[in-house]
């Protein structure tokens, strides 16, 4: 097996719990139109699929219509404002990235998130110095489950897909890992549908928490 010497991560749901910030900028909506606010935990799992996703879960509309497209631009406004009240990395997370750093091991993020909003979040979080390579959305033509963004990712850092393991808790972040040749792993841990079941979905591990990471690393000769 080639040795693993690279992490990358998805953002939302992987690396950083942003549920709750995304959820207030969806009852902000709701709000401003009269209609009760949604509890977090209706909507947390399907956070994953981003601001489109999560507004046709509140009202039902159709994406094409100009309703839809306001109040998604009136959320995404109000998000951007306050983009970083609530998020925090998941817990156990900011000691792998730690240890991972005290060990020259380089560490990335791939979303769907356009740079638009990952680069002021991760700003807001002092994370942004020290990844490694981040890559948006609409850093190149196309988006996970595409295998475009994880190659782009490994040759900004210079390092074989197969040298790389990726992290998400989406399938389509597993598919996108695993079309690139990197090795997988699903964040169970994150915002998983109902019915949607990580082990169908073909990565290399399951990841209850956030610090079975190094352990399952450790397995692979990867860290000590």
């Amino acid at each position: 097996m080639p040795p693993i010497n690279t992490l990358l991560f998805d953002l939302d749901g992987t690396l950083l719990d942003t549920a709750p910030d995304l959820v207030a900028a969806v009852n902000q909506v709701l709000l401003h139109e009269d209609r009760p606010a949604l509890p977090l935990a209706q909507l947390r799992p399907f956070v994953s699929g981003g601001a489109s996703v999560l507004l046709r879960r509140a009202f039902g509309d159709d994406r094409e219509s100009p309703l839809f497209q306001r109040r998604l631009q009136h959320m995404l406004d109000y998000y951007l404002a306050n983009i970083a009240v609530h998020t925090r990395l998941f817990d156990g997370m900011s000691a792998i990235l730690e240890y991972l750093e005290s060990q020259n091991i380089p560490w990335g993020i791939v979303t769907n998130k356009p740079g638009w909003l990952t680069n002021p979040l991760l700003d807001a979080l002092g994370l942004a110095e020290r990844s490694s390579c981040t890559i948006s959305g609409d850093t190149v033509a196309q988006k996970k489950p595409h295998p475009l963004p994880m190659l782009e990712a490994c040759r900004r850092l210079d390092r074989p897909p197969e040298h790389c393991v990726y992290v998400g808790d989406d399938s389509r972040d597993i598919q996108a890992g695993r079309a690139a040749g990197m090795l997988t792993l699903a964040a169970v841990y994150g915002y998983v549908p109902e019915g949607d079941d990580p082990r169908c979905w073909g990565a290399d591990g399951l990841l209850q928490a956030p610090d079975e990471i190094l352990p399952w690393l450790a397995q692979r000769g990867a860290v000590t």
